[in-house]
């Protein structure tokens, strides 16, 4: 199933935003913020291990839908950082993608505007964000980022959690994500 998103707000003119079952998502990568390794109790190495799984999955010109908090510290580093990631990055910008929307397009990543609504032919609407809502819709599927491996109140069986210490440090295909979901 493909959907189309134009948001002239975000993109320039014209861009267009094809995502399908085969589309990579990934979400709370936070490339260069050691605190939240701390935090989120990752393990030693988790950012070359990041990148690891990230080459090793996707090819080259694949989609990679970013669910926010991609990388912070210096742009040096940043852009430095992203011409090694393999795929077509997309980014969903969250709480710490603070960079204005040039610098971010002048990598050449796609910017998504949050929440980013997809229909499926089944009827399922996927939301993705980098927040959870809450609350959510009858019918929808809420999938999100931002509150890493910490349990939240008030989430339930239509959230999931695309963070990165829920999802072994690698991206997974829509497709498998919705398995998952769709057989629970």
């Amino acid at each position: 199933m493909t959907s189309s998103f134009n948001s002239a707000s975000m993109l320039a003119p014209s861009a267009e935003i094809l995502f399908d079952d085969q589309t990579w998502l990934i979400a709370d990568t936070h490339y260069f913020h050691d605190n939240i390794g701390r935090y989120c109790t990752r393990p030693e190495g988790w950012q070359d291990l990041i990148i690891e799984n990230w080459n090793r999955l996707i090819q080259p010109g694949e989609a990679v839908f970013h669910l926010g908090d991609l990388a912070l510290g210096k742009k040096e580093n940043i852009e430095t950082l992203v011409p090694l990631l393999n795929g077509t990055l997309y980014l969903m910008r969250g709480n710490h993608d603070r960079r204005a929307a040039a610098f971010y397009q002048g990598m050449g990543i796609t910017l998504v505007k949050d929440p980013y609504y997809l229909d499926r032919s089944s009827g399922l609407r996927l939301v993705f964000s980098h927040r959870p809502i809450v609350p959510l819709s009858p019918g929808v599927l809420n999938l999100h980022s931002h509150i890493h491996n910490n349990p939240t109140q008030g989430l339930g069986s239509c959230h999931v959690n695309l963070s990165i210490e829920m999802r072994q440090y690698r991206p997974w295909r829509l497709c498998d994500i919705l398995h998952t979901y769709l057989d629970s």
